[in-house]
């Protein structure tokens, strides 16, 4: 298949192994083998706690406790319903080709709908500051409810091709999280630009 195997892990290496241990050893192994169902979810664990997102293919009874818990479990049509039930995904096709289109079309949708959230939010804190700041210093209402709302139909308008956009190399070569952080640093980014506007 082409891997760098390297050194072979064991099932009874890995029952040797305490936790900590093992999350070192399962970033360092390309193959393990001989391994129980429980030392598939004990590996599978190890990697999640070293923050990597971790898919799992299975097809037997055996499967369904690591397919429910990695973060994509991945099963066949042909496999028994208990893992067919416990699976995210289920292939029809007969080939592992299906997986990386969907990875790749996964991180595009992700990286577009970032770069939205993104966007729109920077549009919506920018009127909301401007209308209260200006509201401090005139006697009306800088903009009307339906003019806010008309502006927003238009800058949404203007966001219709996004779905269609590029996305880096660079973003697509990790799966990415959900991270309320990025908004706020984004946020606390805009600030002093939307002050400096209203200024």
């Amino acid at each position: 298949m082409g891997l760098d195997v390297g050194e072979v892990v064991t099932g009874e290496a890995v029952e040797r192994l305490g936790d900590t241990a093992l999350a070192h050893v399962a970033e360092q192994t390309t193959v393990f083998a001989r391994v129980s169902p429980a030392q598939k979810n004990r590996i599978l664990q190890a990697l999640r706690h070293r923050s990597h997102v971790v898919g799992y293919l299975g097809d037997g009874i055996n499967d369904a406790p690591s397919l429910h818990a990695a973060d994509v479990g991945i099963s066949v049509a042909g496999a028994v319903d208990v893992a067919r039930d416990a699976a995210d995904i289920i292939l029809l096709e007969h080939s592992l080709a299906v997986l990386h289109q969907g990875i790749v079309a996964g991180r595009r949708a992700f990286g577009n709908v970032m770069k939205y959230l993104l966007m729109g939010t920077s549009s919506n804190f920018g009127n909301m500051f401007s209308m209260a700041a200006a509201s401090v210093f005139l006697p009306f209402l800088p903009m009307l409810p339906t003019q806010i709302l008309l502006n927003n139909f238009l800058y949404d308008m203007a966001q219709i091709t996004i779905p269609t956009d590029n996305v880096d190399e660079t973003y697509m070569r990790r799966p990415q999280r959900w991270d309320m952080r990025v908004i706020r640093n984004f946020m606390l980014f805009m600030a002093p630009s939307a002050r400096s506007t209203t200024s």
